[in-house]
């Protein structure tokens, strides 16, 4: 036990070496960790379960985001409280440590572990900033939104932020149809429209017959008045046209509807 005189533990370290029946070489390994960092004290911090606090880390990110973002917010509070008093921390074996010969640290780790142990979030509003941003990110990599609208405005309509990507819904359509939009029919491009099956000018186009102008024609209108056409619409114009009736209705099948 010798080797660990010159380090100080706080409550909550020595009693989980205690109980990883790894005591004192589990100390011992907490020691060594604090010389490392040129400490003379090793503290951790209970997570509200007895188990110690886990840090946060990019290269960590193994879980869901529900996980993750309690993780990151109580990492970056921890940190933050310890910074504040002038104590150091560290990342070891994937918790939180700090160092244990500063009287400051030992109330903050025990208000934290007391926190915890009453409700899992340090931070509800750092948190939600948190989850407002992580939803963002993802609408922006699921969809591309018509010039004018972004992720925000969507959030706002939904009737709550989608808080991860694994765990909960995104209805962006229920929300861009709430602005006005619907996806074209052929390629889901975000149109301004209420017309249900509408169709972008693009998709429009490419219905045309031949070198027949009767379909470009139509887009032109379209664009013109800032409108889109159905399937439907399409075929009502070439039923009409005498170059394209006969190549796409040679037997006559417009007369049916077909």
């Amino acid at each position: 036990m010798d080797v660990i005189l010159d380090v100080k533990f706080n409550e909550f370290a020595r009693e989980y070496a205690e109980r990883e029946r790894g005591y004192p070489n589990t100390l011992n390994d907490m020691a060594d960790a604090a010389r490392e960092m040129c400490w003379a004290g090793f503290g951790m911090v209970d997570d509200g379960t007895g188990e110690p606090l886990e840090d946060w880390q990019a290269c960590y990110y193994y879980n869901c985001d529900c996980q993750e973002n309690l993780r990151k917010v109580n990492a970056e509070v921890t940190h933050a409280a310890f910074k504040s008093a002038g104590v150091e921390t560290f990342e070891w074996r994937g918790w939180i440590v700090w160092d244990a010969s500063n009287q400051a640290g030992h109330e903050i780790a025990r208000s934290i572990g007391n926190g915890l142990a009453h409700y899992p979030i340090l931070d509800d509003e750092r948190l939600s900033e948190i989850e407002w941003d992580n939803a963002c990110e993802m609408i922006a990599d699921l969809y591309t939104l018509p010039e004018g609208v972004e992720p925000d405005d969507l959030i706002r309509i939904m009737p709550e932020v989608p808080h991860c990507s694994n765990c909960s819904s995104c209805d962006v359509e229920d929300a861009m149809e709430t602005l006005g939009y619907l996806q074209c029919q052929d390629c889901n491009a975000w149109l301004k429209t209420a017309i249900e099956g509408a169709m972008c000018h693009e998709c429009t186009e490419r219905e045309q017959e031949g070198e027949c102008e009767c379909v470009p024609a139509y887009v032109h209108t379209l664009k013109h008045v800032g409108a889109y056409a159905t399937m439907g619409d399409i075929r009502e114009i070439q039923r009409g046209c005498e170059t394209c009736y006969p190549v796409r209705w040679p037997h006559g099948g417009a007369k049916l509807g077909i």
